[in-house]
């Protein structure tokens, strides 16, 4: 009896050792920013953050879509819009400060466990990109940041396969603190990895703070 139990032992370490790793679908392979060496220089070419034929890139055209990706009143600078992965927090299309025109994106949360991001939906609408090339992501912020993680940078790549979800991103640092009532502009160097086809790029909140948000760049540049 006690050999059987033994042997019934072994057998079920047997079939858990084999059982595979299940990695979570969300998780993306992490890539690092591309760091200039001292004499590089950084040649901007055409702003293109999104496939849709108005890019909206300071978000001046406001429409009024009424959809989850719309702001508290059902507003969103079309085709950007926000994202909530978790908590609560607050979008408005903000005309009481701006950079660029008369209108800015701003987040706001009271939730230091909240996270959310302006991005543009929809993986037609992302921008197409080409493998092993580079590319620069930018953002305008003002920003008064209170508890948690901060406000970040990214820039996802989806492969041919990819729909809901990217294979790869890039992470720039937190940001912490605040912009004292004036414009600060982020920014992410990064390379496309091979059999890239859509760029995503976005900006996160992770916490409880304010922050608006004005003049997007994504595009492809040259190293001179």
């Amino acid at each position: 009896m006690r050999r059987k139990f033994i042997l019934f032992l072994l057998l079920l370490v047997l079939i858990f050792s084999l059982k595979p790793v299940v990695v979570e679908e969300r998780q993306p392979f992490l890539l690092p920013s591309y760091n200039l060496e001292e004499k590089e220089e950084v040649i901007l070419l055409q702003n293109n953050p999104t496939a849709y034929k108005e890019k909206n890139t300071s978000f001046e055209s406001i429409h009024f879509s009424n959809d989850k990706f719309s702001d508290e009143l059902g507003f969103r600078p079309f085709p950007w819009g926000k994202e909530i992965f978790e908590g609560d927090l607050s979008f408005y299309c903000d005309r009481d400060l701006a950079r660029t025109g008369n209108w800015s994106f701003q987040i706001i949360s009271e939730d230091s466990t909240a996270v959310g991001a302006i991005a543009v939906p929809g993986f037609e609408r992302k921008p197409l990109v080409e493998p092993e090339e580079l590319y620069y992501l930018s953002f305008w912020i003002n920003y008064d940041f209170k508890k948690g993680e901060g406000i970040r940078l990214s820039q996802q790549f989806f492969i041919k396969g990819d729909f809901w979800y990217p294979t790869y991103a890039t992470y720039g640092p937190f940001i912490t603190g605040s912009s004292n009532g004036k414009w600060e502009k982020v920014g992410l160097l990064v390379k496309a990895p091979p059999g890239a086809i859509r760029g995503d790029p976005v900006l996160i909140m992770a916490g409880k703070g304010k922050v608006n948000v004005d003049d997007a760049y994504f595009g492809r540049v040259k190293i001179k």
